[in-house]
């Protein structure tokens, strides 16, 4: 290990030392055991994620301000960073200021600890500044600008530009062109609505959930990987039972209202989200939404502590969306990963407990459709209730380097910005967002949440977050506990659909027409009945309707997987162990799950078909793949199986026999609810209409669908035969391959290079695995590696891309915890001392009084090469600050 030693004043102004030490990964351990408080661990974490991550934390302090375009350039196509500036702002417009919000939501204490993570990573950026050794990445000097020192509303906005996106993204929009096209081709409101029922259904009785699953309705049975068999799961009660919480926000209803040109309206929006957006398909769809969790009661463990694992799904980019770093206090001790740039640990564990979190995809946005009136010298108006109401203005200035700056109008009505205007149809699309103004309540909940001592604190910590997220404990003392969290519509106050935007002109939302979390009004479990809780985005709890981007909570969801799996072990074995948990993480990362519910049907249809012989030959080779996308070749790259290449290509077809004729022009729209990469629920409920939870309304296939099932199989076997020479058993696609590249979650180039290339699987951004005890034994993996720094000559530090290897290979490294664990690593320790009458923390550089650069003692070799270089070894550091009083 390398060693880094800073200094951070006291409340008594004597200075603290704040220890940075490197593991064999280059992850950095702060310690600050004889702090008066926990700000100087955070003041090592800001500098030692600013040493490895600084331009991308600048990047991300961008997007939260609306600024790339300042130092990119306005850019073009698909890089319009103007626009993207445009709508980063628009995210937050009309809101307070962050620190405003952060003096009302959070506590001095809480302040301090953000003011102390903004402070480390300015001493960064000043040393940077002031050394012969080490420079800037080479981002800042290809788009020729250096970092600016971060204010408090920079730090805290990097946490905001980012979570918020995961917290919610309307459908509604989609929605009303859905529902206009099918009007205008069935030429019934009443039978489109019914059609559009089939496609966003609202409440799915049958669908899995994260605290007890359904009594009723068709269950998907376990199949195994490499057969057809299927086995029912058994869903029993297990372990010490505790409080369950499955509230309801049946809300899915009512009056309905769609925009005029709702279509081009809908493109327009997602457009919107396309532009901040990577990874969308062609209508906006957002790809990269996503996380999965696992934990385990200790009651019903091999070792009888509690287990969790946690896959926050962000993509794979180089540098890593996420940061790996341990956090050693007077008081507490906390280590995994976080997103680069966030003043805490999101997904690791404590002394206590273990935690992780995924995407909430509830009902956090409300469009609503305004009626304005524009005059050319007068102000423009909307109408509300009767009355005419002023839509207020406000002016913003894009900068853009090596060009001329770009001036807009932000526009707002009492629902919130703008987001669409239309004043040729004299409309505006208007968002109420409910987390608006509410950032740092959820900054706080994670903040506090690392340092929950059981499943109670846990819950009070989690439960301030206003984002729809879901937050997971797993505790030392068995317990475990899942919180759906967040502020949603109250049945008791909406008279309109949720899945469509809101007349503006007769509606909105106040603070009193929300279900809360906070107020204990959003479904939780402590200690849920089945043992476990298991999500991947899916329902929190019965009789809880599908929210934004969430319409594929059904019979048929992604998460299902995990609870079979889960069930088969119990079934097997009767407990769950640590390395099964690895073992559900390979399975669901590979397992086509298409194949898991619908290929038994297929083969069963093509039994009773008259099949020719290239058919007979493809359906052989259906028969003989073993459901697991994986390619050939070495690292699962090379060629997909002849099985896969024909299943692939027959279940798109399958979908448009079922569903093509009844939707007609509106296919499609619809084709985005209904082919969803989270779950077909539809299709499922089509092909199993007597035993579904939920009735389709339509006859799709007449009662029996194989004809379908045959029609799809012989289209796609019949386009296949084109596409490739020789018999079925030789057409094989190349393995989907991930580009490593440099492109952030929001399109933002954070990186100059890449890593490489890795095999796509439906994996985790990093991957964590935790057994609570009195001695926790937990692991990871964060690919490409935890250092993200390239020195302007291009060099890269071994920690770049060291944990690639390991994460195509499905092994994983120790998440050091313990103090003699991390001690054991320590390999050389470098000192930064100060002369006398050196500058304060606080001041413009870190010279001398006689304006000299610091001395340096060091004590390793390699040091001038570290610095100059991007090499391994960390520099030390003694600083002292003037502590100010946040109170």
């Amino acid at each position: 290990m390398a060693q880094t030693e800073l200094a951070y004043a006291g409340s008594d102004d004597q200075p603290t030392t704040v220890t940075i030490k490197r593991d064999e990964y280059g992850v950095p351990h702060i310690y600050a055991r004889d702090a008066d408080s926990r700000a100087p661990v955070f003041y090592g974490f800001g500098y030692a994620t600013a040493k490895d991550r600084l331009y991308q934390l600048e990047l991300y302090k961008r997007y939260y301000r609306g600024t790339v375009a300042e130092v990119i350039g306005s850019g073009d196509g698909d890089d319009d960073w103007v626009q993207f500036d445009k709508e980063a702002r628009r995210n937050t417009a009309g809101e307070p200021s962050l620190d405003e919000q952060a003096e009302k939501q959070m506590t001095a204490d809480q302040r301090r600890i953000l003011q102390a993570f903004t402070d480390g990573i300015n001493r960064y950026v000043r040393e940077v500044r002031n050394s012969d050794d080490r420079d800037f990445h080479k981002g800042f000097h290809e788009n020729d600008f250096e970092p600016e020192e971060f204010s408090f509303s920079d730090a805290a906005g990097m946490f905001v530009a980012t979570m918020s996106y995961f917290s919610g993204t309307q459908l509604e929009t989609l929605g009303a062109a859905l529902v206009d096209a099918l009007e205008e081709e069935t030429g019934s409101r009443e039978r489109a609505m019914e059609l559009f029922r089939d496609c966003n259904w609202g409440d799915d009785p049958g669908a899995p959930t994260s605290t007890v699953q359904p009594e009723v309705g068709y269950q998907p049975p376990y199949v195994e990987a490499n057969s057809v068999s299927e086995s029912a799961p058994t869903y029993e009660s297990r372990g010490k039972t505790g409080k369950l919480n499955d509230s309801t926000n049946k809300v899915t209803g009512g009056l309905t209202t769609t925009p005029a040109n709702a279509q081009n309206v809908h493109e327009i929006e997602m457009g919107r989200i396309q532009t901040l957006a990577s990874g969308l398909d062609s209508l906006g769809l957002a790809m990269k939404y996503g996380s999965n969790a696992l934990v385990v009661q200790g009651d019903i463990t091999e070792s009888g502590d509690a287990l969790l694992f946690g896959g926050p799904q962000m993509g794979f980019n180089t540098p890593s969306v996420m940061y790996e770093a341990g956090l050693h206090g007077p008081d507490f001790d906390v280590t995994g990963s976080t997103v680069a740039g966030y003043p805490f640990i999101m997904f690791g564990h404590n002394q206590n407990g273990a935690f992780t979190s995924t995407a909430g995809l509830d009902n956090s946005i409300q469009t609503f459709v305004e009626s304005i009136t524009t005059t050319e010298d007068g102000p423009d108006t909307y109408t509300f209730q009767g009355e005419e109401y002023e839509i207020e203005t406000e002016e913003q200035t894009i900068a853009v380097k090596n060009g001329d700056d770009v001036t807009y109008t932000e526009r707002f009505t009492r629902h919130g910005v703008i987001t669409t205007w239309d004043p040729e149809n004299n409309q505006a699309i208007a968002q109420t967002r409910a987390y608006a103004g509410k950032h740092m309540r959820c900054l706080r909940a994670y903040l506090e949440s690392q340092f929950a001592g059981d499943v109670e604190e846990f819950k009070e910590a989690a439960q301030q977050c206003d984002y729809s997220l879901n937050f997971f404990w797993a505790g030392k003392s068995g317990d475990i506990g899942y919180f759906h969290l967040g502020r949603y519509p109250d049945a008791e106050s909406v008279d309109w659909d949720t899945r469509l935007p809101a007349d503006g002109t007769e509606y909105e939302l106040t603070d009193d027409d929300y279900l809360r979390a906070a107020d204990g009004d959003v479904p939780y479990a402590i200690n849920p009945e089945p043992g476990y809780t298991a999500n991947w985005n899916n329902k929190p709890a019965p009789d809880w309707n599908s929210g934004d981007l969430s319409y594929f909570w059904s019979t048929h969801h992604r998460v299902q997987r995990i609870i079979n799996l889960v069930e088969h072990s119990l079934e097997e074995t009767g407990t769950v162990d640590y390395e099964r948990l690895k073992e559900i993480i390979y399975d669901i990362s590979f397992a086509d799950r298409r194949a898991l519910r619908y290929k038994p049907h297929l083969l069963s249809a093509l039994d009773d078909a008259d099949l020719d012989e290239t058919e007979q030959q493809a359906k052989a080779a259906l028969e003989s793949w073993e459901n697991y996308r994986q390619g050939d070749g070495e690292d699962f790259t090379g060629k997909y199986t002849a099985g896969f290449t024909i299943w692939d290509a027959t279940f798109p077809k399958l979908i448009d026999e079922v569903f093509r004729d009844e939707f007609g022009d509106a296919y499609d729209l619809a084709k985005n609810f209904l082919n969803y990469r989270y779950g077909q629920g539809t299709l499922m409920r089509v092909l199993h209409r007597d035993e579904a939870a939920l009735k389709p309304n339509a006859e799709y296939v007449d009662g029996d669908p194989n004809d379908e099932l045959v029609a799809a199989f012989r289209s796609a076997v019949s386009e296949l035969s084109e596409t490739y020479d020789g018999a079925p058993s030789s057409w094989r696609k190349d393995a989907r391959i991930a580009d490593l590249n440099n492109m952030a979650l929001f399109g933002m180039p954070i990186g100059v290079s890449d890593a490489g290339d890795m095999p796509w699987v439906d994996r985790g951004t990093e991957n964590h695995i935790v057994r609570l005890s009195d001695e926790p034994k937990a692991e990871n993996v964060l690919p490409p590696g935890n250092d993200g720094y390239v020195a302007p000559d291009g060099t890269t530090g071994e920690h770049y891309d060291d944990q690639l290897q390991l994460f195509i290979d499905f092994e994983y490294k120790q998440l050091l915890f313990a103090d003699e664990d991390v001690d054991a690593a320590t390999e050389s320790t470098q000192e930064l001392t100060r002369q006398p009458g050196g500058t304060p923390a606080d001041a413009p550089d870190n010279r001398s009084g006689d304006g000299t650069p610091d001395d340096t003692t060091d004590s390793t070799p390699g040091f001038t090469a570290l610095t100059g270089a991007g090499a391994v070894l960390g520099s030390a550091l003694v600083w002292l600050r003037r502590q100010t009083d946040e109170d």
